[in-house]
């Protein structure tokens, strides 16, 4: 009959098997992404990303990820009649998104192999943050101008898509790298259409372009 401490040992054995064999199926990942958009300076809204993917099936990855996502409005300029400014007002929105995508593979059955393609269909919960700084100018002292702030914020469920093509970095396919295009639904201007201006802002269906980078945590033998 078994004692308590060798029960216990193979128990604490088990659970150690079984924690390395979910971890043999897990990748993190980061990566960044850049998307178009022509109210923002340069165009460009960027965000930073981390996260990680989860071998289920050799056609289903699902991922789980987080990510910062940031962009800065072109700045309006009033001038008077002889081209004095007159107030100057720039804005920004900020963003902390969740995501979840049940990620499919296509085109190779063996995601360890030299390249494959990646449907990323992608569920989305927003916190966004919007701030405004207007700066007027000053008649009693034109050195100083009159500096007004405004704050808003709001969040957002929505629904997104991706394809992208990942290769290889490692013989074993443990580390690889994800060019991927996507099509988001993540509205700033469901927090920055509550600041005061003359313009309604939509970010919803714009294209993006982005890199992951996937690796193992398991240690080379």
């Amino acid at each position: 009959m078994v004692n308590n401490k060798k029960m216990k040992k193979i128990i604490g054995l088990f659970f150690v098997i079984s924690i390395s064999s979910f971890a043999q199926k897990i990748r993190p990942f980061v990566g960044v992404s850049a998307y178009i958009h022509t109210d923002f300076d340069k165009s460009v809204i960027g965000d930073l990303k981390a996260g990680a993917e989860y071998r289920a099936l050799y056609y289903l990855m699902p991922e789980i990820e987080i990510n910062f996502m940031y962009g800065v409005l072109q700045n309006v300029t009033n001038r008077n009649d002889i081209g004095l400014v007159i107030s100057e007002y720039s804005r920004k929105a900020s963003v902390i998104n969740y995501s979840f995508s049940p990620k499919i593979i296509l085109g190779n059955k063996n995601p360890d192999g030299s390249g494959y393609i990646q449907i990323l269909p992608k569920y989305t919960y927003s916190d966004i943050y919007a701030k405004g700084t207007t700066f007027k100018r000053n008649p009693a002292n034109l050195s100083q101008p009159l500096e007004e702030k405004e704050k808003a914020s709001s969040s957002q469920h929505s629904f997104g898509i991706g394809i992208g093509y990942v290769t290889a970095l490692s013989d074993n396919g443990s580390q690889s790298l994800a060019l991927n295009i996507y099509l988001n639904n993540v509205d700033l201007g469901k927090a920055l259409n509550k600041l005061k201006h003359d313009k309604t802002f939509n970010t919803e269906t714009v294209i993006g372009i982005g890199l992951n980078y996937y690796f193992s945590l398991k240690k080379k033998s």
